[in-house]
């Protein structure tokens, strides 16, 4: 099957190719929109390039040769992406999934409500027994491995049926159970051990883990290393068992978490709609703004809860959004909002989501009884998902329709519905301002949402090719043409060692990594100097460019100010070339251009301004992870290495065989040929040679200690005697 012969292929493989490379969820669908196929993957982008590469199943030429879209959602977790595939398997059923008929769920840890509880793995939640449960838990065995651990660090009951006894069990002697059955422990004590179990598995369990940590010490130095091996496994279960889990719980609430992202006036918006504790799926809403961050949410939230059935019980927002008017509409204006609107003419879009222009004029015929949805605000987490910033992503098949009109997504999730009861009552709307100390599921769920907007953005940026910014730049710069390939460069170095200069470059407003290079600077090595740097760097450049007659870029940008821009102008004067140069200095980023008196300011809200920023960070990036890697190559190399007769594999051998220089030294020839399988004049070479390393590494050592010793007047070992001497002294005047 030729799978190359489908249409969509090329746009299949560039989707893939781009996506980001963390975990989550991804989802095929055919020309009807229809959902084929739904997978995870610990990370995207190796994932779904995996699908375009090598020798391919016959399931898999099937699968892409009747594909026309791929759609993803990005987690924290692996954990969270397979609770979320599930899930949405059983929302679509898709035609390439192997269905399961059985409906058996993973398992759950189950503390009883009882006089004194007991805990114990079950697949069935009874949600009005009164017990607490928590999971669910894909991984059982870590389960069986963290419950049996449990039994071992608290001494609580094993019983199924608690009942009264004389005599203790078994588990009291073995000191696994207290038992309250003959009346050994109290209750108060008792629910001491089960409230510590709540907090780990709440996420709040750092002296319990502690506490495994310290047992599993303190067994392992009295040679008890069956006990140790023991909580080594319990706590590594524990890792597993600690992972977040957003996407489903026990919380039989509906409820929406609101989060956006934007770059200059282009904003996405996610919401994650969860519906009887499950998250079911997202939906992507685009909008040009240029209101403030802060105002953002009301004008979002006006047009997508247009419809009273559209109001979930609850809706999380980020603490930094501005809720005061939010509050108010959705929990005393709404109702009458809605008949105006309807008695108008006005018509609803079918969630509920209308233009931000237009948010007034699309609610639907007025219904009554819809509870005021309750506003959560969260913490803003501004570090959340950065590494997606060093990938940007391109946005293949949009689920929502662009700026002027915001329509729901196809196959979104249904809006909720309120229950019969709740009718012909409007409660006040609960603004609950939660703080960092909240709920981790809560916080965890919209940095989710937070996270797959920002994506959002990033696709958009590709997809445009940020073009508004270029132009900003063509026009702010006076350049003679639109500046599509920039080039930014940078320096980086430890106190003047290993100085490395990047040169990025930036196509269309994008990275264009097949691009980057870099230059192990010469002239300036062990020299501190940034100027003499940048004027090598670019020597070497646009020297090589001239000389290739290659076509050289419409834009240098400098990462500094006035004095690195004059540094690369005049060699590019000296070549004879013309090529426009700013710099963007960090401290209030400021646009400099050569021998300018004054730099240019521009608002943060800038286009241009931010896309020179993406270029200098990128350019400050690529410099320090080279100039890392290269301390880090000079810091890890052996000694061995420099000894003559000894390479790659030789070098391993001796660190294998002998650890130190000290003992390769004080060895014997015949003991270095054998290992090293050479003649006795080679052995007899290299130990010479050790013995003269270490004899030099010793005599500079030996010149540090006299140094230090002249600097503190007296001789180092009177030094220590008066020491100790003085401690005596003071021992003896305590007594």
């Amino acid at each position: 099957m030729n799978t190359t012969s489908n249409p969509n292929y090329e746009k299949l493989h560039e989707t893939a190719l781009k996506a980001p490379s963390s975990s989550g969820v991804y989802l095929w669908r055919n020309q009807e929109e229809t959902v084929i196929y739904v997978g995870k993957a610990k990370n995207l982008k190796n994932r779904l390039s995996s699908y375009f590469s090598g020798n391919r199943a016959i399931k898999t030429e099937l699968l892409v040769s009747n594909a026309a879209s791929i759609e993803y959602i990005t987690t924290s977790n692996e954990y969270e992406a397979f609770l979320l595939e599930n899930n949405l398997i059983k929302k679509y059923t898709p035609r390439y999934n192997i269905q399961l008929k059985d409906g058996k769920s993973y398992p759950v840890l189950k503390i009883t409500k009882e006089e004194f509880p007991r805990f114990y793995k079950t697949r069935q939640v009874h949600r009005n027994d009164g017990a607490a449960y928590f999971g669910p838990y894909p991984d059982a065995s870590a389960l069986d491995t963290f419950i049996d651990t449990l039994y071992k660090v608290y001494p609580v009951r094993h019983c199924r049926t608690f009942k009264k006894r004389e005599a203790p069990c078994m588990y009291y002697h073995i000191g696994q159970c207290k038992a309250p059955c003959c009346n050994k422990i109290d209750k108060e004590t008792y629910n001491i051990y089960i409230e510590e179990i709540k907090s780990l598995l709440e996420g709040k369990g750092e002296e319990t883990t502690a506490k495994i940590t310290d047992q599993m010490k303190a067994a392992a130095a009295s040679l008890n290393f069956e006990k140790a091996a023991r909580l080594r496994d319990g706590l590594r279960a524990l890792t597993i068992m600690q992972n977040q889990n957003i996407v489903e719980d026990f919380a039989s609430e509906d409820r929406d978490y609101i989060a956006h992202w934007r770059e200059g006036e282009l904003v996405s918006f996610t919401v994650l709609k969860i519906r009887d504790g499950k998250l079911l799926g997202r939906d992507n809403y685009r909008v040009e703004s240029m209101n403030e961050d802060n105002e953002l949410l009301e004008e979002f939230a006006r047009a997508y809860y247009s419809e009273e059935t559209s109001l979930p019980p609850k809706i999380f927002v980020d603490e930094n959004d501005d809720t005061e008017f939010l509050e108010r509409f959705l929990s005393t204006d709404f109702h009458r909002f809605s008949q105006i609107k309807d008695s108008e003419g006005g018509t609803a879009s079918p969630s509920g989501v209308s233009s931000f222009a237009n948010a007034h004029s699309a609610a639907p015929a007025g219904r009554v009884g819809t509870p005021a949805a309750a506003l959560h605000t969260l913490p803003h987490e501004s570090d959340a998902g950065s590494g997606y910033l060093d990938e940007i992503s391109d946005f293949v098949e949009t689920r929502s329709k662009a700026v002027s009109q915001l329509l729901p997504p196809q196959g979104g999730v249904a809006p909720y519905l309120p229950h019969e009861s709740e009718a012909g009552s409007v409660p006040q709307t609960i603004l609950e301002r939660v703080t960092s100390s909240s709920s981790r599921r809560d916080i965890a769920a919209l940095n989710m949402a937070r996270e797959n907007a920002k994506e959002d953005i990033i696709r958009r940026l590709r997809e445009r090719g940020d073009m508004p910014a270029l132009n900003e730049l063509k026009n702010l710069l006076h350049l003679p043409r639109l500046p599509e390939r920039i080039e930014g460069f940078d320096i980086a170095h430890i106190g003047g060692k290993f100085p490395v200069a990047s040169l990025i470059s930036f196509w269309k407003g994008n990275p264009d990594k097949k691009n980057y290079r870099y230059f192990r600077l010469k002239t300036t090595n062990g020299v501190i100097d940034d100027f003499a740097s940048m004027r090598e760097a670019a020597t070497r450049r646009y020297s090589r460019l001239s000389n290739e007659k290659a076509e050289l870029p419409d834009l240098i940008l400098i990462d500094g100010g006035i004095g690195q821009v004059n540094a690369v102008d005049g060699i590019l004067k000296m070549l004879g070339l013309e090529i426009p140069i700013a710099g963007l200095a960090k401290r209030d980023e400021e646009i400099w251009r050569p021998h300018a008196s004054q730099p240019i300011c521009l608002p943060r809200r800038s286009d241009a301004l931010r896309l020179l920023q993406r270029v200098r960070d990128e350019t400050h990036r690529f410099a320090t992870s080279r100039n890392q890697t290269l301390r880090t190559k000079e810091n890890t190399v052996s000694v061995f290495a420099s000894l003559p007769h000894v390479g790659e594999k030789r070098e391993k051998i001796l660190i294998k065989e002998f650890i130190t220089l000290e003992k390769l030294a004080a060895s014997q020839e015949a003991k270095i040929a054998q290992s090293l399988n050479v003649r006795s004049d080679i052995a007899t070479e290299i130990l010479l040679a050790a013995r003269a390393v270490l004899e030099k590494r010793n005599e500079t050592k030996k010149a540090k200690e006299n140094m230090f010793a002249a600097q503190l007047g007296k001789d180092q070992s009177q030094e220590k005697e008066n020491y100790a001497s003085s401690l005596a002294d003071e021992a003896l005047s305590d007594l």
